[in-house]
């Protein structure tokens, strides 16, 4: 358990270590979605509002404004407008209270529920500037949100630059003039919000009945994956006893792909292995809604691109030992196997699929894998998989659904034993 990406962002000791095992109370989330947002393979999903119901209400709140530089160069109000986006945290919106324009801004409980892909997917509808506004972050308990939200938009602007896209994105503390009363900006806004952060703020817990209202309102909605051969996925109610079999969890406002309960530690007993002998895999959503809305922005214009979002997986030839370990335990199926006709077999890595969680490279037992930081965007857009040829080895993988079993028995010389 390297990562633990999720229990370093958490705004409210929802999610914590407990004896080397990751707990989750989901009694203290706020349902901030600030773990989702770092999560590399999207193991946690933000409900409340789901991501489609948040672009939608970005969509709403835009505006087109004439930007001041604009003005000030023109010494007019003529120039070209500007599509605007306000998304605002609970906190900063309780601060301004009446002061904020209704339906100006779309609403978060914190600013760490914004990811790359809804600011990718605005930058794709033709918006030009998309503000994240906070509350005074330093007197508020959900403070990482502020840091979440920081990483997100520095990772948003790389990417988008990577594609020719200027689009302007600001986490501020200060509300832009269009979305604040005209008798109260600016001066006006910075009182309220200095005045309601006089005290330390904090998000309340999310509470269960709206919690369970949302979670009925999507019930169109596949709560996950599919697992190959085995049916359709698991049932959309997450208070069902079909649910509960099927180790689905809901926590306030968020979704956790483990055990059911209120608090529960998380469990391997709800992974199925695959007919090739690989865990589950699914590239999330939020990737393909990135890579879609990249596709719709163009070709890059940059020849490689260095972000928290994707990596290049380098196999050394000389280290490698041919387990195929790597794609078992690759969670979005990036590195694949392959067992072709002719007897050549190995993995194929495709990057776009990559997720840079760090799973190929903890778990090779020979330390064979470099996983790079700079990828190429041609890859990104073309789907393109890159090739590693491998030598038999002394264990059978061919549809041998043990696999991972006969591996470990390989290198532990047979001292295994099964219960």
């Amino acid at each position: 358990m390297d990562c633990l990406k999720c229990a370093a962002a958490c705004t409210s000791g929802c999610i914590f270590l407990e004896d080397g095992e990751l707990v989750i109370d989901a009694g203290k989330c706020v349902g901030c979605g600030t773990c989702a947002t770092v999560c590399p393979t999207c193991a946690l999903e933000s409900l409340n509002p789901t991501d489609a119901q948040l672009k939608g209400a970005c969509l709403a709140a835009m505006r087109e404004v004439v930007a001041p530089a604009a003005e000030a160069s023109t010494g007019s109000a003529s120039a070209e407008p500007q599509r605007e986006v306000v998304i605002a945290c609970s906190q900063a919106e309780a601060a301004l209270g009446d002061l904020l324009v209704p339906g100006s801004c779309a609403s978060v409980v914190c600013a760490g529920r914004v990811d790359e892909s809804l600011l990718a997917g605005l930058a794709a509808e033709g918006v030009q500037r998309a503000t994240v506004l906070c509350g005074l972050c330093d007197r508020c308990a959900q403070r990482h949100g502020r840091e979440t939200a920081e990483l997100v938009a520095e990772t948003a602007r790389l990417v988008l630059d990577a594609w020719g896209n200027g689009m302007e994105i600001v986490v501020a503390d200060v509300p832009p003039v269009p979305v604040v009363r005209d008798d109260a900006a600016p001066r006006g806004a910075i009182q309220a919000r200095d005045g309601y952060f006089a005290v330390e703020r904090a998000c309340a817990p999310i509470d269960e009945g709206a919690a369970d209202e949302a979670v009925a309102a999507e019930a169109a909605v596949d709560v996950a994956p599919a697992i190959e051969g085995e049916g359709a996925a698991a049932p959309a109610s997450l208070s069902s006893p079909e649910a509960e079999a099927a180790d689905v969890t809901a926590g306030p406002g968020m979704r956790f792909y483990w055990n059911s309960g209120r608090s529960r530690k998380v469990a391997a007993h709800s992974m199925h292995v695959m007919k090739d002998g690989t865990l589950p895999h699914f590239l999330p959503d939020r990737r393909e809604r990135l890579l879609d809305a990249l596709a719709r922005l163009g070709e890059p214009v940059h020849p490689k691109l260095e972000t928290r979002l994707w990596g290049a997986v380098v196999i050394d030839s000389a280290l490698c030992e041919s387990c195929r370990m790597c794609a078992t335990f690759c969670p979005t199926g990036a590195i694949a196997k392959f067992d072709d006709a002719d007897g050549a077999l190995g993995v194929a890595h495709t990057l776009a699929d990559c997720v840079k969680c760090g799973s190929c490279q903890d778990i090779c037992p020979t330390d064979a894998i470099t996983l790079l930081d700079a990828v190429p965007t041609s890859w990104l857009v073309g789907g393109e998989s890159h090739r590693y040829d491998m030598v038999p080895r002394a264990v059978n993988l061919d549809n041998n659904s043990h696999q991972i079993l006969d591996t470990f028995r390989l290198f532990f010389n047979g001292d295994i034993f099964e219960r």
